[in-house]
């Protein structure tokens, strides 16, 4: 009996030995395949591994993002241009919309590629026709300038050549009809309605309703008259499937992000030249947020959408 118990002592000392020979094993292979792999990666250049994943990127500046994949070590960048902006109020100039590696638009951040995948970045900006626009705006008033001046140069060289006389006595008919021609100004131009002359347009521009029946009787009895107020823009967008006419839509007073006075102010369907702009430090585009001094005609008021239109005839930048 003593014989058979060391006999099975013995089996069991030899499946310990094996099971433990076994899981060595295992364990060596686990250990060479991780190596294996790490020093596969460590020593292969051209695998790259991105530091942000493609919802990351999406809403970067264009130009950061291409410093850092050129610094990860991508060579073969691409970028393409949506000249779609209007405002900078939901997407900023330079934002990027999309980036692509080796065709995948989706991906996660450590992702690896290979370092000639071709990356394209897909990124906002504002339209060149509006640059355009400003140009030519710009051009014809110098032109008009030009104009004028020659005109006064031979008002003035004719002047010269008539007698003292015929001057005295040209001198005194100019002030007879400027006189004249101010006083039928002043009978027959309506008086241009502002705050501080007109309690009606202080109360219409004080209201916190944009359905205040306050609203409907402004708009009936001052049909047709110009008013001038200080606004600001709150929301500005293309007009239909135009690319350079807007729909502008203001508020009175200072730009806020928690007050608002005043009805919806509206231009409907206009470009940069219909506003006339005016001031000291005019921007190359308007944006939300852009604080104005507005002369304009009141058109109509809408009361389903709660809306006065207005017709600009002067916009100064504040």
């Amino acid at each position: 009996m003593e014989g058979d118990l060391n006999e099975s002592l013995m089996e069991n000392n030899s499946m310990k030995e094996a099971i433990m020979k076994k899981l060595m094993f295992i364990l060596s292979l686990t250990i060479v395949a991780v190596l294996s792999v790490a020093c596969a990666d460590e020593a292969d250049p051209n695998i790259l591994k991105v530091s942000k994943s493609s919802d990351e990127i999406i809403g970067e500046n264009y130009e950061t993002v291409i410093t850092e994949l050129k610094a990860v070590g991508f060579t073969d960048i691409e970028t393409k241009v949506l000249d779609d902006l209007i405002t900078e109020w939901l997407t900023k100039d330079g934002e990027i919309e999309q980036v692509e590696i080796d065709g995948k638009a989706e991906f996660n951040a450590k992702d690896s590629f290979q370092k000639d995948s071709k990356v394209i970045i897909t990124y906002h900006i504002f339209p060149e026709e509006e640059k355009a626009d400003e140009k030519a705006v710009d051009e014809k008033s110098s032109d008009k300038d030009e104009e004028l001046n020659k005109e006064d140069k031979v008002e003035e060289t004719a002047n010269e050549e008539l007698g003292d006389d015929e001057t005295d006595k040209q001198a005194n008919n100019e002030v007879a009809g400027e006189e004249v021609t101010e006083k039928t100004k002043a009978e027959s131009s309506p008086q241009v309605l502002t705050i501080k002359n007109n309690e009606e347009l202080a109360a219409l521009l004080a209201v916190k309703d944009e359905y205040d029946p306050i609203i409907s009787e402004f708009t009936k009895k001052y049909a047709g008259r110009t008013i001038e107020f200080d606004a600001n823009i709150v929301n500005m967008m293309n007009h239909g499937s135009y690319d350079t006419r807007y729909d502008i839509l203001m508020f009175s007073g200072d730009f806020s992000e928690t007050t608002f006075s005043g009805p919806n102010f509206k231009f409907e369907d206009v470009n940069m030249n219909n506003l006339n702009l005016t001031g000291s430090n005019i921007p190359d585009y308007l944006r939300m947020g852009q604080n104005l001094r507005i002369t304009a005609i009141v058109e109509e008021f809408d009361e389903d959408m709660g809306i006065v239109f207005l017709d600009p005839v002067i916009t100064e930048i504040r």
